[in-house]
Order: C-alpha cells, then sequence, then structure tokens
C-alpha cells in the first residue's frame, strides 16, 4: 500500500511538472491565415532592437524571411527593394528577417549585404522564436500582416522565385492590393520555393557543413561586382583551389568553374 501511494505522489508530481513548464516559441502551434500574430522585437543591422509597434502610420507589414547567400533569396533582393519602394509610401513596409544559423548570415553580414544592396527596409536578426511562431520554413517566405496584425497572406513573392523575367503572377503585390482595395486575398497561401531555414540542431546539418553553392561563393567573394573572382578575392578552400579551376589562363574563375568546385567537409 505504501509503496502504491508514493507511485501515485511520483506520477502526479511528474504530470505537474510537465503542464508547468511553459511552452517555447518554437514549439507553439504556427500561424494560420486569420490569426492575430504577436509583435516580436529584434535587433537589426545597426544593433538597434525593432518591433512592429515602432512603426508609425503603416496599414500592415510585408515580413520576408530571407538569406544573404540562398540563390532564391539573392536573386529576390530587388524585388524587395522595388516592393519596398512601391508600398512603403502607401503604408506597407518590406521588414526583412534572417533566421539562420551561419556566419555567412550573422549580423556583420547582414550589414554589408544592405549596404552593397542598398536595402532601404529593415534587416532584422532572428533569435529562432519568430521563424517557427510564423512557420517560415523557406528563403525567401512571405507574410503578409495588416494593421490588426492580421495574417492575411503567406507564401512566394511571386511565380518565378529565379528569374524576375518570367514573373506572370505578383502574389505578394496583388495581395496588398487586394488588402487596399477591401478584396478578399486570393489565394491567401502559396508554395515557398527556395532554400531551407537552417538553425542549429537541424539533421541536415549536424556531423557537417555543407559548402556554399557556387552562386553563393560568387556572392561572397565577388568584391568589384564584375561576376566573376580574381585570385586577390578568393577566401578559404577556394584560394587552395583556385589555380586547378580556371582552364583559359586568364587568372579569374566564373561560375561555371565554380561548379567545378570538389565539395569540402
Amino acid at each position: 500500500m505504501k509503496n502504491l501511494i508514493i507511485s501515485i505522489l511520483a506520477i502526479t508530481f511528474l504530470i505537474a511538472n510537465v503542464f508547468a513548464q511553459p511552452m517555447h516559441k518554437e514549439d507553439a502551434t504556427p500561424y494560420k491565415i486569420g490569426d492575430k500574430i504577436e509583435d516580436f522585437s529584434l535587433p537589426n543591422t545597426n544593433g538597434e532592437m525593432v518591433s512592429l509597434s515602432q512603426y508609425k502610420d503603416v496599414q500592415g507589414y510585408i515580413i520576408v524571411f530571407t538569406s544573404n547567400v540562398c540563390p532564391f533569396a539573392t536573386a529576390s533582393t530587388e524585388r524587395l527593394i522595388q516592393i519596398h519602394n512601391e508600398m512603403a509610401p502607401k503604408g506597407y513596409p518590406v521588414v526583412a528577417i534572417n533566421s539562420n544559423v551561419d556566419t555567412e548570415e550573422d549580423l556583420q553580414a547582414m550589414k554589408k549585404n544592405v549596404t552593397d544592396k542598398k536595402m532601404p527596409f529593415d534587416y532584422l536578426k532572428d533569435n529562432a522564436s519568430v521563424y517557427a511562431r510564423f512557420g517560415a520554413t523557406k528563403t525567401p517566405h512571405a507574410f503578409l500582416v495588416d494593421n490588426t496584425m492580421t495574417l492575411q497572406y503567406m507564401g512566394s513573392i511571386d511565380d518565378s522565385p529565379q528569374d524576375v523575367e518570367d514573373v506572370d503572377k505578383n502574389y505578394l503585390v496583388d495581395t496588398v492590393t487586394d488588402l487596399m482595395d477591401n478584396r478578399k486575398t486570393d489565394p491567401a497561401v502559396t508554395k515557398s520555393i527556395g532554400c531551407q531555414i537552417k538553425r542549429d540542431g537541424d539533421s541536415a546539418n549536424k556531423g557537417h557543413r555543407s559548402p556554399p553553392s557556387p552562386q553563393a561563393l560568387l556572392e561572397k567573394m565577388d568584391a568589384d561586382g564584375d561576376g566573376n573572382i580574381s585570385k586577390s578575392e578568393a577566401k578559404g578552400p577556394l584560394a587552395k583551389d583556385f589555380d586547378r579551376l580556371y582552364t583559359d589562363n586568364n587568372g579569374i574563375v566564373t561560375i561555371e568553374e565554380l561548379s567545378k568546385l570538389k565539395k569540402h567537409e
């Protein structure tokens, strides 16, 4: 009888402790269309904390999870700049967020990206809680929130993630226009196409770090913006492999030649 009482007390204690544990943001159910989102506070590239509530005279927020190096994200940067320049005066600023864990995605690299690309919008560094709460999985992954903090759209920026010349449907811009004209958003959800958001502990990252893509290497090292990498620009493993990569003795490596670079563990 004594042992039975001890067992019951132990089970009761365990159950009480389980339910007493606070729910982490990462474990919370991701937002759905029509949900009210919670405000957040994240550092920008100047180290200043930024919240949505700090924006004045807005009608909504275009929140985009992005990356410094993902080819899909870098291909969308100019589009986001154009969208911000068009929509921010109408009350819908772009708010970009980087949720990746990588030295190429840290605040210093983000600040360089802002300077190089002349980004006119806030670029914030996630602490892991925000992307998980939104249910963002890719870069880029776009979300439209109205001024009542209600989620109105989630998905792709448009229907051509890599080539702006092939864009036929501007999902994000069309959704903002629908919202301004008091029309129902359609579609409210589209498929996000891009690079997986990478966090510490992801199974894809365990045991080794994947080498950057040729496009990422080019974006990172092409300091003079000529679309090639010279020997003086090459860093890390690429510097060691540089001399064997270019085949025409011109002293520069093109993206085609970068594709021949062996993967480094």
